[in-house]
């Protein structure tokens, strides 16, 4: 549900900006080349490839129930080496990487690395040294901690492509960028993700990416979602606390838990809930019957433009940093004055394709 959050997030600006007639080329990236995955095949005893596709069917069938609109593109690490190297090959030759037991990109050469996330040195030591990613620094590793990889070796059980740096496999930040510049060029409008990849993630991205091009900013506006909490921690794989889309999806219909989702703010941390999940229900039902007995009136009976007043709160609430719990309020508004245009267009953004059922 963390990850329906942050994605349904996403649709949701994609939803609005088109519904305002902005043209939108919306790229999600899928990363099947990484060692969580890799972690993870090694301890089920199954192929890394077959769990990567197993795992973007899960995702793909989770979010096209939710409603999702899909992306336009969603390159796989895999199918994007070419690019990656290239990016990879460009960083070396204008002096920002340097070769050691791996191929690093020296961070100490952009100045302002920190900036997108507001921490220190001493906090981003502290958070990577947290998270158990400071790597092997010193003699024959890299010369400051917060270097990284852009090009390292493969373990056996791991993949691996040639390249003038030998055999490998590419390091986590580069490939994003060598995607996002594939598909959207070296400047983007909207970069965004789950606000635990702040740092180091996407401070390492933007980092490299200028440095790549040297033009900023990468990218003009950063989006980053809470994270989503369930009995007192955040939802994780590695704690065990997950509710997935599928129970949710036992429980309540698609729209009623879209709905839940996006009465949160997309950038606050929130707690799961199954009570509130129950409350998202009856709204959705609600509405439903709603739009069921309007259209049983003759269509001249029936009101055929919603409220002006009503659809300007709706649109001034996406508007206002995607404010989509205020947004919903507009929604529960229409329901009450009995506004079925109102309540069909707002729903149209809010719910997606997501079944009202």
């Amino acid at each position: 549900m963390g990850h329906a959050f942050t994605f349904t997030m996403f649709d949701i600006l994609v939803r609005f900006l088109e519904s305002n007639r902005v043209r939108v080329k919306y790229v999600q990236n899928i990363t099947d080349v990484d060692d969580p995955l890799f972690e993870r095949a090694r301890r089920d005893k199954i192929d890394w490839r077959e769990l990567a596709g197993r795992e973007t069917q899960v995702h793909i069938r989770d979010m096209t129930t939710l409603g999702w609109r899909p992306p336009d593109v969603m390159p796989r690490v895999s199918e994007e080496i070419d690019s990656i190297l290239a990016a990879t090959n460009k960083l070396n030759a204008k002096g920002y990487a340097y070769r050691s037991d791996a191929l690093y990109f020296d961070a100490s050469k952009y100045r302002g690395f920190g900036k997108l996330s507001h921490l220190s040195r001493r906090s981003m030591l502290r958070k990577l040294r947290a998270e158990d990613l400071l790597g092997n620094v010193g003699p024959g590793g890299k010369q400051d901690p917060l270097d990284f990889a852009l090009w390292r070796s493969s373990a056996p059980d791991e993949p691996a492509w040639p390249s003038k740096f030998g055999p490998g496999r590419p390091g986590w930040h580069i490939e994003c960028t060598a995607m996002s510049m594939h598909y959207l060029g070296e400047q983007v409008d909207i970069h965004g993700g789950g606000r635990d990849l702040v740092f180091s993630h996407h401070e390492s991205e933007r980092a490299q990416s200028e440095s790549l091009t040297g033009k900023k900013p990468f990218a003009r506006a950063w989006m980053h979602t809470g994270l989503v909490r369930f009995e007192g921690h955040k939802m994780s794989k590695s704690r065990g606390n997950l509710v997935k889309v599928s129970q949710a999806l036992q429980m309540a219909p698609a729209a009623a838990v879209r709905l839940y989702l996006v009465s949160h703010r997309y950038g606050r941390d929130w707690t799961y809930d199954w009570k509130a999940l129950t409350r998202s229900s009856r709204l959705i039902e609600q509405v439903r019957k709603a739009l069921a007995d309007d259209a049983r009136f003759a269509p001249e009976k029936r009101k055929s433009k919603p409220d002006g007043r009503l659809m300007a709160e709706f649109n001034a609430a996406l508007a206002d940093d995607l404010d989509t719990p205020r947004a919903v309020r507009a929604l529960r508004t229409a329901l009450r004055q009995g506004d079925a245009p109102a309540m069909r267009s707002m729903q149209g953004v809010l719910l997606g394709s997501a079944a009202l059922s």
